[in-house]
């Protein structure tokens, strides 16, 4: 009896032993695949920093292009402000080439809304239908006459065209001055264009703007 208790008692406790150690078992496999799903979630996510930090860099890389292009950019365009510095400059070419500046005009800016595509500096009107950008298109004339020697001539059409300004040549001619050979006079006719942001309108226009459209509604 005492021996089939014994037995009875054997097999219970490996029973339990056996249960107990399928429940670990099933605790540990669970705790294996989470931690299995989570490096594989870490493997993914360090993918996707990798992936990022090369995508910010090429981004770096094009925004300091895009800076470059915009400040070449600034330099060539001709606005209203730019037009004593644009003056100095053409003077000192004419100096260094060794002319004689016989006149030099600079005309009033003449503007037009930029449209935001498919517009061009030679079009005298923003394009019909066209969506307005934030800027204007300054148009400024330029006429100059200058008298020197052939070279100095060659220097001064030479070193115009080195400033790379957003510029339209309407009219030029070499001429010789009577008695006063080799001595050349050239007469030119620019046209400068620049863009501009549409500046803020001033508290009259601010308000007269408020006005209109209480009349309007």
């Amino acid at each position: 009896m005492n021996n089939h208790s014994e037995r009875a008692t054997r097999t219970i406790v490996a029973i339990v032993s056996f249960l107990a150690m399928i429940l670990v078992g099933y605790q540990l496999a669970d705790e294996y695949l989470d931690l299995r799903r989570q490096v594989a979630e870490a493997e993914v996510f360090e993918d996707q920093l990798l992936q990022a930090a090369t995508q910010r860099q090429r981004l770096l890389k094009i925004e300091e292009k895009v800076i470059d292009q915009l400040v070449a950019a600034k330099v060539k365009s001709i606005v209203p402000n730019d037009t004593g510095e644009i003056r100095n400059t053409l003077i000192a070419i004419i100096r260094d080439a060794g002319g004689k500046q016989r006149n030099l005009e600079i005309g009033e800016a003449q503007s037009r809304a930029w449209a935001v595509e498919s517009d061009s500096p030679h079009n005298e009107n923003t394009p019909q239908y066209a969506e307005e950008s934030d800027y204007l298109l300054y148009a400024h004339e330029i006429e100059l006459r200058v008298d020197g020697s052939l070279d100095a001539i060659r220097e001064i059409i030479k070193s115009i065209a080195a400033q790379h300004w957003y510029m339209k040549t309407r009219s030029m001619t070499v001429q010789p001055l009577e008695g006063d050979l080799p001595i050349l006079a050239i007469d030119m006719r620019l046209t400068v264009f620049g863009l501009g942001l549409v500046p803020e309108p001033s508290e009259g226009e601010f308000a007269h703007s408020l006005n209109a459209k209480r009349i309007i509604y």
